[in-house]
C-alpha cells in the first residue's frame, strides 16, 4: 500500500511501541527511517527491517520528518523531545504520562497491565488476577501513537504524549463506565467471559478446550439446537442470559456432554457454520498452519543477519477496490453536514466499527450513525421479553453510551426503499462511510461498494470482517474474543499448566477499531494526492497478529512452544501477582535487574536477605520459596502503600487496580483522561479519551450518545425533506424513535 506516500517518518525504539508504530506506518507507505534496540535476531527482525540496531537509538529527525519514539523518561530526553517539537511532529510513548506523579515511575508491562486496568477481572474468582503473557500493552501503544502521528501529521510540529497507562485503560472494555452506572465490579469468573455473559466461555471438549461467543440471542438459540436440547430456549431457567448465568452449572450440564463428543476443531467449524462465533483455540503453531490465514497469504517472511527466516504478519488493511478520480466538489451545500468537518456515515454497530467513527469524532468529524428502530446497534441492548417500553432499557447500556460519544443518530429502515434512497443520498455527500455487517447484506440492500462509488467516487469505505472476505473461513463470525483465540493469544494466557484463558476487554475489538481508524485517516490523506475514493478491508484476525508476533517468532526461533506460565516472566524472579490487605486486593511486582533485587530484599528482609539470592539464576531455583514470602510481605499492607514503597525504591510494582480504582489514578485523573457527560435517561457519568495527548490535554469527543433517532428530523431536513415528509417516514415505519415491537439488537 502507498496511502502514506510521501510522509517521512523517524522512528527511535528502545521497545516494541515505537517500533510496532513505525511498522504500521511504514505498512501503510510511510517511508520509515529507523534506529531500534530490539534484537534483530528476533522481534526487531519483523518490526524493524533494515533499522540500524543502536541500545540507545538516536533522536536524529531530519528536516520534515516525523519523530516516533518510546525513549525513557529523562531531563535530557525531555529536553531534546521538547526542542525538537518545535521543528517537527514528536509523538512520545511514555509509560504513564508526562507532568503526572507516575511519570518517573519504573515499570514493566506485568505492572502496566496492573495499573492500567486490564487484570482484575481476568481469571479465577479464588486466584490472583491473570496478565497477558507478553508486551501486548506496548503495542496497543505504539498503535495508539501511530494513530496520533497519521492524524496530526498535517498539523505541523507538537508534542504528542501516548501513555501506555491510558492506551490500556481506554482499551477496557468500559468497564469503569459500568461500575457508576451499575455500582458493583465485575471481578473474575473463570472461563466465563463476564458474571452477565454466560454463553462467552471456554469449556472442555474431546480433545482441549473450545471458545464458544455466543453473545447474541440468535446465537444462543442455535446453541440450544445444535447441543441437541432446542428446549433450553424455552425453559425458565435459561430465559435471559441473567437466567442463564444464575442457573450455570445446569447449562453446562447440557453442554460439556455434547462438547466431550467432539474436537474443538470439529466444534469451531460447526458453530461457524451456524454463524455462532466460535474459537478453537490454537497454540502457535496451529496459527502458522492456518488454512485462512494460508489462502489469504497473510504472511510475510523476515530474515535476520545471520540468515534466519521468520513468517511474521503481514499489512492489517487492503485496498480492495478504488473509484475515481474525482475532483473535490467546489462549492457544494453543506446539507446536513457541519461546515468544514469530515463527514463521516457510521453503519456499523458492536465496538470495533463504533471505535473507528467515536475517534474520528474526537478528531473533529461529523459522525451520523445510522441505526434502526427496528433493527438497531446490538449493543444498546437486547429488549427482554415483555419489558416495560418506559424503562427505556435501549438507552441503558453504557457500553453504546460511552463509543457513540459525539455523533449524531439517525434512523432509517434500510429495508425499506425510502430508508434506502435516503441513506445513498446522505452518503453521497460523505467522505467515510463504516460498516460491519455480515458479508452480502449492504449488497442486498443495494448498498454495496459499486452502487455507492458510483454514486461519490471520492467515498473511502471501510469494512472489518473477522477473517477477511476470502478463504475458507471467509463467512466466518466473530466478536472481540474469538479474534483473541483465533490469533493463539488465549492459550498463552492463564495459570501454569492450565486452560486457556480469555482477557477481560475483547482484546481483538478495539485493536481493530484503532486500526481501522488508521486506515481511514491513510485513505483520505491518499485521496488528498489523487481524488481517488477506497475500498478498504481490515480483516481483525490479521489485524491482531503482531499482538502475539513475539510467541510467533520465538516458536520459529527455539523450537518451543509456549504455553500459559500465570504471571511469571522468564528471566525475572520474583515476577507476579502478590495478597495485598483486603478484599480481592492485589500487587504486581516484577524484578528485572541485580539493583532492583537488591532494594527488594533490603526492604522485605527473612528469607530475601539471604546473599546467595543475589544470583539471578538462585532466585530462579528457588523461585516458589520467593514468591511465598513475598506474599507473606504483601498481605500485610494495602496495595497501594506496597506499590510507593517499593517505587520509591525504583522496583516496578503497581496495585491491580479495578476499574473503580481507575477512576481516581493520578495519571489518568489529573490530566484530564475521564470526560463528563450528562446524558438521558441515565445522568451523569465519566467516560474515557482517546490515549492521545496534545499540548497536555487528552483528545474527547463532544457530547453524548445519541438517542434513538434522536437527530433523524434535523437530518433529513438538511437533505432537503419537509416536516410533513418527515411524518410521512415515521408514520411508514421508515424512521422512529423508540423500538418497534418486533425491534431486535
Amino acid at each position: 500500500m502507498e496511502l502514506l506516500a510521501g510522509l517521512r517518518v523517524c522512528a527511535a525504539s528502545h521497545t516494541p511501541a515505537a517500533a510496532y508504530a513505525a511498522w504500521l506506518l511504514g505498512q501503510f507507505g510511510a517511508e520509515v527511517r529507523h534506529v531500534t534496540a530490539l534484537d534483530p535476531e528476533g522481534l526487531g527482525a519483523f518490526l524493524a527491517p533494515g533499522a540500524a540496531v543502536d541500545p540507545d537509538p538516536r533522536l536524529d529527525p531530519r528536516p520534515g520528518d516525523l519523530l516516533i519514539t518510546d525513549a525513557p523518561v529523562t531531563d535530557a530526553a525531555r529536553a531534546r523531545l521538547e526542542a525538537l517539537a518545535r521543528g517537527h511532529l514528536v509523538a512520545w510513548i511514555t509509560p504513564f504520562g508526562l507532568d503526572t506523579p507516575w511519570e518517573r515511575a519504573p515499570s514493566t508491562s506485568l505492572t502496566r497491565y496492573a495499573a492500567g486496568g486490564w487484570m482484575h477481572q481476568v481469571g479465577d474468582p479464588a486466584r490472583e488476577p491473570l496478565a497477558p503473557p507478553g508486551a501486548q500493552d506496548l503495542f496497543v501503544a505504539g498503535l495508539w501513537a501511530a494513530l496520533a502521528t497519521a492524524a496530526f501529521a498535517s498539523r505541523g510540529p507538537g508534542l504528542l504524549d501516548v501513555p501506555v497507562a491510558a492506551a490500556l485503560a481506554a482499551t477496557t472494555i468500559y468497564d469503569a463506565v459500568a461500575f457508576q452506572y451499575f455500582g458493583r465490579l465485575r471481578g473474575r469468573v473463570a472461563e466465563r467471559y463476564a458474571p452477565t455473559q454466560p454463553t462467552i466461555v471456554t469449556l472442555p471438549c474431546a480433545d482441549g478446550f473450545i471458545g464458544i461467543h455466543a453473545a447474541l440471542h440468535g446465537m444462543w438459540v442455535t446453541l440450544a439446537q445444535l447441543c441437541g436440547h432446542p428446549e433450553l430456549v424455552d425453559d425458565p431457567r435459561f430465559a435471559s442470559p441473567a437466567d442463564r448465568a444464575a442457573n450455570i452449572r445446569d447449562l453446562d450440564a447440557y453442554l460439556l456432554p455434547w462438547l466431550a463428543r467432539h474436537t474443538r476443531w470439529e466444534l469451531y467449524h460447526l458453530l461457524q457454520q451456524h454463524r455462532v462465533c466460535a474459537a478453537a483455540m490454537p497454540t502457535v503453531d496451529e496459527v502458522l498452519a492456518s488454512p485462512q490465514l494460508a489462502a489469504r497469504e497473510a504472511w510475510r517472511t523476515a530474515e535476520t543477519p545471520s540468515g534466519r527466516r521468520y513468517r511474521v504478519p503481514g499489512p492489517p488493511a487492503r485496498v480492495v477496490a478504488e473509484a475515481g478520480p474525482a475532483p473535490e466538489p467546489a462549492g457544494a451545500a453543506a446539507g446536513p453536514w457541519r461546515t468544514e468537518a469530515l463527514r463521516v456515515v457510521d453503519l456499523s454497530m458492536g465496538w470495533a466499527g463504533p471505535l473507528v467513527g467515536h475517534v474520528l469524532a474526537a478528531l473533529g468529524a461529523d459522525v451520523i450513525k445510522i441505526e434502526s428502530h427496528t433493527h438497531f446497534d446490538w449493543w444498546r441492548g437486547s429488549r427482554l421479553p415483555g419489558d416495560d417500553p418506559g424503562l427505556e432499557l435501549h438507552e441503558r447500556s453504557h457500553v453504546f453510551n460511552a463509543v457513540n460519544r459525539g455523533k449524531r443518530g439517525i434512523t432509517l429502515d434500510l429495508a425499506h426503499p425510502r430508508g434506502r434512497d435516503l441513506a445513498l443520498e446522505l452518503i453521497g455527500s460523505a467522505d467515510v462511510v463504516i460498516e460491519n455487517f455480515a458479508a452480502g447484506v449492504l449488497e442486498r440492500l443495494g448498498l454495496g461498494w459499486e452502487v455507492l462509488a458510483a454514486r461519490n467516487p471520492r467515498l473511502v469505505m471501510l469494512r472489518q470482517p473477522a477473517f477477511g472476505s476470502t478463504g475458507p473461513e471467509a463467512g466466518y463470525v466473530g466478536f472481540g474474543n474469538t479474534i483473541e483465540g483465533m490469533s493463539g493469544l488465549s492459550s498463552l494466557v492463564g495459570y501454569d499448566g492450565g486452560p486457556p484463558t480469555m482477557l477481560a476487554n475483547a482484546c481483538g475489538d478495539p485493536v481493530s477499531g484503532l486500526i481501522g481508524s488508521l486506515a481511514v485517516l491513510s485513505a483520505l490523506r491518499a485521496r488528498e494526492r489523487d481524488g481517488r475514493g477506497r475500498l478498504l478491508e481490515c480483516a481483525q484476525l490479521e489485524g491482531f497478529l503482531p499482538l502475539v508476533s513475539e510467541a510467533l517468532i520465538a516458536y520459529q526461533r527455539t523450537g518451543e512452544l509456549p504455553r500459559s506460565r500465570g504471571n511469571r516472566r522468564p528471566g525475572h524472579t520474583p515476577s507476579g501477582v502478590y495478597p495485598a490487605a483486603g478484599d480481592d486486593c492485589w500487587v504486581a511486582i516484577e524484578v528485572e535487574t541485580p539493583a532492583q533485587w537488591v532494594a527488594l530484599a533490603d526492604l522485605v528482609g527473612g528469607p530475601l536477605a539471604d546473599p546467595a539470592l543475589a544470583d539471578a539464576a538462585a532466585r530462579e531455583a528457588r523461585r516458589d520459596a520467593i514468591d511465598g514470602a513475598l506474599a507473606a510481605w504483601t498481605a500485610a499492607r494495602p496495595a497501594a502503600e506496597t506499590a510507593e514503597l517499593l517505587l520509591a525504591r525504583g522496583v516496578p510494582a503497581a496495585p491491580v487496580h479495578t476499574e473503580a480504582d481507575l477512576l481516581t489514578f493520578a495519571p489518568l485523573d489529573g490530566p484530564g483522561f475521564w470526560v463528563g457527560e450528562e446524558r438521558e435517561p441515565v445522568g451523569f457519568h465519566l467516560y474515557p479519551a482517546l490515549a492521545i495527548r496534545s499540548g497536555g490535554q487528552y483528545l474527547a469527543a463532544q457530547g453524548p450518545a445519541p438517542r434513538l433517532g434522536q437527530h433523524t428530523a434535523g437530518v433529513l431536513a438538511g437533505l432537503g425533506l419537509d416536516a410533513a415528509a418527515i411524518r410521512d417516514l415515521e408514520t411508514a415505519g421508515v424512521t422512529g424513535s423508540r423500538p418497534a415491537l418486533r425491534a431486535r439488537a
